[in-house]
């Protein structure tokens, strides 16, 4: 099982589903603070870490650049 962790800003929201309830709330709290949303994904013992970039999709954070990624 997949345990994805949205961080905004120092918050975190927790969920076992990719776009489920923790999602819903990063967003809200993303646009709130207008702000880019990162995930950490944890399956046993693999852990990737990601961001959210335009065009709506999470990739690895090693591809951030200042103006791809999407901010809320």
């Amino acid at each position: 099982m997949k345990q994805f962790i949205y961080d905004v800003m120092g918050f975190e929201f927790m969920d076992t589903e990719a776009f489920g309830k923790g999602w819903q709330e990063a967003k809200t709290k993303a646009a709130e603070l207008h702000s880019p949303i990162y995930r950490t994904v944890v399956k046993g013992d693999t852990v990737r870490y990601e961001a959210f970039y335009k065009g709506g999709v999470f990739n690895d954070v090693r591809f951030i650049k200042e103006d791809n990624l999407y901010i809320f």
